[in-house]
């Protein structure tokens, strides 16, 4: 989070700007489309699936991360004296916000792998039947696991920081690395499951590719699969790069803080506009805004057609 307190040269000023307007004119609109695609479905009591549930999740805990960015940009860049509450609560909504996207993508790979897969196994079913039926409450259980989670390091750390002068420093700082390694889990594990259920997901659909070959099978069916392969592992990347970033920013500002602080809010932009290409409803319906977009763009530039010149002739009767 951008603090007023540092000094930015013209370069980075420029850098955060470009951020900001990256957020107002790709970020929020990007999340907005995802969201009100599902909400619009939901009030008129179209079906809504449970990718669809974890997707617009995803985009409205992304919604809250951009507006906490911009609020902590506009601040750092445009006011002198930053109240501590308010950087505070951006911190916290940011901070948050990035832990409930992470283990929502990390849901939505579960949800991807369960709902494909064809395993017959007694305790795969009822396991995939919990996981399709109980979407909304797998959903609100984590958020209630990520707020708590976010009280609790953010408490842990105010108390550290209030802490007297004459208590013991050693004490103090092996506490802080406790909480540190805490945060490194707490990152590190929804990685972890991300890149085993990544790869089986990878190698469940090469399996069924395969197998389709060699009975000469190749349906339609076959371009969803591939794009689910070339979502799950751009995902899985975009995940990776965005998570280590989390856990080791500490000690990668002290080299290029704005621009770590840059590609942290960039890449999570980058992974909403990877399910919309992956979801085939979001898909649709972009297309469908684009082609609107373009083609009343293109009327409008189109020139008028002229009007057609009749030419009458008149016949002069001699008599």
């Amino acid at each position: 989070m951008v603090n007023s307190t540092e000094e930015t040269s013209y370069e980075d000023y420029l850098s955060l700007i470009a951020l900001g307007a990256t957020l107002v004119f790709a970020g929020l609109p990007i999340q907005s489309f995802i969201v009100a695609v599902n909400v619009i479905d939901w009030l008129k009591r179209r079906s809504i699936t449970g990718a669809d549930q974890i997707i617009t999740s995803i985009g409205i805990s992304r919604i809250f991360s951009h507006t906490a960015v911009l609020l902590a940009l506009f601040s750092s860049l445009y006011v002198t004296k930053i109240p501590e509450v308010v950087f505070a609560l951006c911190y916290l909504t940011e901070y948050s916000s990035a832990i409930a996207s992470i283990w929502l993508s990390t849901l939505l790979s579960i949800f991807f792998y369960v709902k494909i897969s064809t395993f017959h196994n007694v305790f795969f079913l009822r396991l995939k039947t919990i996981i399709s039926q109980r979407v909304t409450y797998l959903i609100i259980g984590s958020l209630l696991l990520f707020l708590g989670y976010t009280f609790i390091y953010n408490f842990a750390l105010l108390i550290n920081r209030f802490r007297n002068s004459t208590q013991d420093y050693i004490s103090y700082y092996k506490q802080l690395e406790i909480i540190s390694y805490v945060n490194i889990l707490w990152f590190v594990s929804p990685l972890l499951i991300f890149f085993i259920v990544s790869l089986l997901l990878i190698i469940l659909l090469g399996f069924h590719m395969r197998r389709m070959n060699n009975h000469g099978n190749m349906t339609s069916s076959t371009d969803t699969y591939l794009r689910i392969m070339r979502f799950t592992f751009l995902s899985f990347l975009v995940s990776a790069y965005y998570i280590t970033l989390n856990v080791f920013q500490r000690y990668i500002l002290s080299f290029t803080f704005v621009w770590v602080f840059i590609t942290m809010n960039i890449f999570p932009v980058l992974h909403s506009v990877l399910l919309i290409y992956v979801a085939v409803k979001l898909r649709n319906h972009f297309f469908r805004i684009v082609y609107c977009i373009t083609d009343r763009f293109l009327k409008r530039k189109a020139p008028r057609p002229r009007e057609p010149v009749v030419v009458i002739s008149l016949q002069i009767k001699k008599g």
